[in-house]
Order: structure tokens, then sequence, then C-alpha cells
């Protein structure tokens, strides 16, 4: 057991922390979440969140902060920018194995479930790439364990109150990462929770502890931002909340279905193995009280993100820990039945998947139509790696589906996509690359400018432009979602329409250096109306232009 626990330890150490700094920074996301921080360093103003020097009122300040304290500890370097990713996956993870390992007496299911959870697709996509849901995620995994500890110790009346308090805590946290969602979600869980325990007087009596002690977590930043930014909370709560959640112009707008279409990838690769532990959990039934709260745990949130407007993929998150500890029990008891039809036959669907892949990337990587190629002839190396992830995900798979240990049989499963996960770090499509990530090029050229540049950007690259360039004083030939602080009193004259511009570029040239780093498509509509550059770099084709006037 130690042995097994150590090896997990190692593999989280490798999978998620180990490739953090090998591929460029994403943009929107990657770079936004690398530059605010930067710039709280930077101004040295730790409560109001800025971006390219102008307010950002989308979220609260945790998120900026830890990343923060990576950059501080690290240096300004993809690995930092991520590293609390990585460290909110491994720890949300070590509640799922304290919980499993507790409520459901068995460390052996402990040990299943969290290799369960952090082999889930989308725990490890954003386990190793920069947004704000992860360590949301974790707050919340964390302020929901811990209630669940304190109603497990309710005839002890010091445990009790503890992890009430600690409860409270993360919530707070929670909230200082994300907002309002940090009280939606844990209500809507803890309330159908106790309903169907019959603990209705705890709903009343003692819900107060966790809610007064988040709102003292929350209570400082919120009267120095209101203080520094008094119009932050009409935004964010109007803007970020009831927009988002009840308009039908909302960001991101999905249907209702649109979470029940996308959780089979989600949940990749254990979606092939729910038909085993869905039989496995009806055989002995929900009669445990950790499994009852982890149904809450997932279906409450779950309808709760559905029914909003605006939706994301990693808004569903949260659900994850929970599902880990389904899922995996679930398959337990379906194999301790000694049976194991469902199970091979999901992992016998899953080596069919693996096998086409495998012929379809050996057939598009050789093939006579090099545009259909995943990888550039001079990058092969990258379509052998993924080649290779491949293969071994299809043999531990047939080595799975060939051993008769029960645990083995989902402890291979688990790993079977680890080299894959692995690889995928290293081989980003050169097609993503080029339209994703712009910093090689600014980077490449960022001595062609100096303090006194005029550098003109949309709002696509705009945060790589900042965070590669150490600027925040880009001026913007667009809004994006910096439209409103773009409409404050001190950023009069930051936006600068695409007429506007030509103009600066003709009066300007030869008089004072203008750069422009714009992507490609948008260069190509305005060309003809910019007079000739004096020196122009571009990343290649659908990539971003680099241009001096």
């Amino acid at each position: 057991m130690k042995k097994t626990i150590f090896m997990i330890s190692v593999l989280f150490l490798l999978l998620y922390v180990l490739p953090l700094g090998m591929r460029p920074l994403v943009i929107p996301d990657e770079v936004r979440y690398a530059e605010i921080p930067r710039e709280m360093i930077t101004k040295g103003d730790w409560i109001v969140p800025h971006l390219n020097g102008l307010v950002y009122f989308e979220k609260p300040v945790m998120g900026y902060w830890l990343n923060g304290l990576a950059i501080k500890m690290f240096g300004e370097n993809a690995f930092a920018v991520r590293f609390f990713s990585a460290i909110s996956a491994g720890l949300s993870a070590l509640m799922v194995f304290f919980l499993t390992s507790i409520f459901l007496d068995s460390r052996r299911k402990g040990i299943l479930a969290t290799s369960v959870y952090l082999t889930f697709f989308l725990v490890y996509g954003l386990g190793v790439f920069s947004v704000l849901d992860g360590m949301f995620s974790f707050f919340l995994t964390a302020c929901l364990g811990f209630y669940f500890f304190s109603w497990s110790k309710r005839e002890s009346p010091r445990s009790f109150y503890s992890y009430l308090v600690l409860s409270g805590i993360f919530c707070g946290f929670a909230f200082l990462t994300k907002g309002f969602l940090a009280f939606a979600v844990p209500i809507c869980i803890i309330v159908p929770f106790l309903a169907w325990e019959k603990n209705y007087k705890m709903i009343f009596t003692e819900s107060w502890i966790p809610i007064l002690t988040a709102l003292l977590v929350i209570l400082p930043w919120a009267v120095l931002i209101h203080l520094k930014a008094p119009d932050f909370w009409h935004f964010f709560f109007w803007h970020e909340h009831v927009k988002r959640f009840f308009s039908k112009s909302a960001q991101h707008k999905e249907s209702f279905f649109y979470y029940f279409m996308v959780l089979p990838a989600a949940l990749f690769p254990w979606i092939f193995l729910t038909p085993a532990s869905i039989t496995g959990l009806l055989k002995k039934g929900l009669k445990n009280h950790l499994l009852r709260y982890s149904l809450c745990w997932f279906f409450f949130p779950f309808l709760l993100f559905s029914f909003s407007s605006g939706k994301l993929l990693t808004y569903i998150l949260p659900c994850f820990p929970a599902l880990g500890i389904l899922l995996s029990t679930g398959l337990i008891n379906y194999l301790d039945s000694k049976r194991t039809y469902w199970f091979d036959k999901g992992v016998f669907c899953l080596m069919g998947i693996a096998g086409l892949l495998i012929i379809a990337l050996f057939i598009l990587q050789t093939g006579i139509i090099a545009s259909l190629a995943p990888f550039a002839y001079k990058m092969q190396w990258k379509a052998i790696l993924f080649f290779t992830g491949l293969i071994l995900f299809f043999f531990v798979l047939k080595k799975s589906l060939n051993t008769t240990d029960r645990t083995k049989k989902i402890l291979l499963f688990a790993a079977a996509p680890l080299f894959f996960y692995f690889s995928v770090n290293f081989i980003l499509p050169d097609k993503t690359i080029l339209r994703k990530c712009p910093g090689e090029l600014i980077q490449k050229n960022m001595r062609k400018i100096n303090k006194n540049t005029l550098i003109f950007s949309p709002s696509t690259p705009l945060r790589a432009v900042c965070w590669f360039l150490k600027r925040s004083d880009v001026f913007m030939l667009d809004s994006g979602e910096l439209d409103y602080g773009l409409h404050q009193k001190k950023a009069a004259g930051r936006l600068v329409d695409y007429r506007k511009f030509y103009k600066i570029a003709s009066k300007d040239r030869g008089k004072r250096k203008i750069a422009l780093i714009i992507d490609q498509k948008a260069y190509y509509r305005i060309k003809n109306r910019l007079p000739k550059p004096e020196f122009l770099d571009s990343s290649g084709k659908n990539g971003f232009e680099f241009i001096i006037f």
C-alpha cells in the first residue's frame, strides 16, 4: 500500500508538475492569468486587478495572488503561471483520497478513487493549464470535504465546530477566486444531502458558522476594493453573475443540454466503464453516507450549471471529485461481485478506438496530402511521440483486460493514458501553435522596440503582447474583454480604431517608432491602407505579424 501511494505521488509529479514549462503559453486564458499578476507585482497594487493598465473586474483576486506568488518564486515563465493549477489538482485528489479511505473504510478504495480522479481528461487538462477553475475547484473540494467531516463528527463538538470553520475558510477562498458560486454550489449540495439524511435541524442551526467564517475571510479585500474601486461590486455582481446566468445574450451561451453532450469527453477514458460502475452502485445501493453526499455533490451543481445561460466545459470541474468517488466505488463493487462483462466490454471498445487512431495518424502523417498531416515533416519527432503514446495506451489496456486481479484491472486502466497525456505537453500541433502562441514571434523581435515605442494590438494577441514585452500601455485596436476598463476616465485615448491608426502610422512614420502586433488575417484586411512597413516578421500562415513602421 505504501509503495502504491508513493508511486501515485511520483506519477503526479511526473505527469502534472514536470511538463508545466515545456510548452508555450496559449492565448487568451494563460497569458491573461500571467499578465494580471505581473502587473500586480509591477504596480505593487494587490487589491485592484489590472490588464494592460486597465481595471479588470471579471474575477476577484485569489487566483491572481497565487499566480503572483508563483511568479515571485519561480520567475516570469510558463512553469510559474501553471504551477498552482497543478497543485490544486493534487490537493483535490488528496481530499478525495482521505474522504474515500476514511468513510468507505478502505485505503484501497481511496487509492483507486484518487487514480480515477487524476486521470479524468478534464481534470488533467486543467491541471496543466493556467485557468482559475482548478483553484476554484480545489477550494470548493476542501470546503465540501471539511463540511462532510464536520457532519460525521456531530457527536464530538470540538471536531464538529473545527471542521465547520475550516469549511468556511475554504468557501471564502473559493469566493475570492470566482465569486458568488462559492456559496451557491455548496448550498445546492448540502441542503439536499441534509434533507436526504433527515437532518433538517443542521440546515438552520449550524449553517451560520461556515457562512460567517467565509464572510470574515472575504471582508478585508471586499472593503479595500470598494474603497479603491467603488464600481467593482456593481459590475461584478450584475455583469459576471446575473447577466451570465440569466441573460439570453450571455457570453459563451449554450443550450441546457451542453454539459450532457460534453460530459463523455470530460470523463475520458472512464466514460467507457460507466456501465460497469453504475451496475456496481445499483447492486449495493447508496446506503453509505459518503456515496449519498457524492451523488448530491455531482448532480445538483451539474444541474445548476446546466441552467446557466453562459457555459464553458471548465465550469463543471467542481463536480469531478464526487464523480471520482462514485465511479471508482461502483467499479470496485462490480468487480468484487466477480463479474467483468461490462468492464471488459468498455476496455475492448476503447482498445478499438485507440487502434483506429493509430491507423488514422499513420495514414495522415505519411499521406500524399501534406496539409492533412497534424505535424510538419521537420517535426516528425512529435508524430513519433504521439504514435508511441497511442501504442502504449493500446497495450496497457490489453494488459488490464487480461489480468485477473481486480485492483490491478482498475489501476492498469488508469495507467493506460498516462504516457499519452504526458506526451501531449510536448506535441501541440503546429497549426495550434501558429494560431494560439504568439510568444516566440514577440520575443524574437522585442529588441526592435524600446520604451518610447508606441505599441498597437487588437484584443486577440494583446495579453501576450503585454506579458512578453512587459508593457501595460499598449494601444488597443478593439475593446474585447477590456471594454469596461476602456470606458473609464483614466483610459481615455487607449482605444484607437483602425481609421485613426491608419492616420497615426502614416503621419508619424519616420518620426517615432510604431509597432503593430496583429493576427495575420486581421493584418491582411487592413494592409493596403497602411504605409510600407520598415520591418515585418511573420510566425507563419494563419499566425501573427510583428510590424514596425
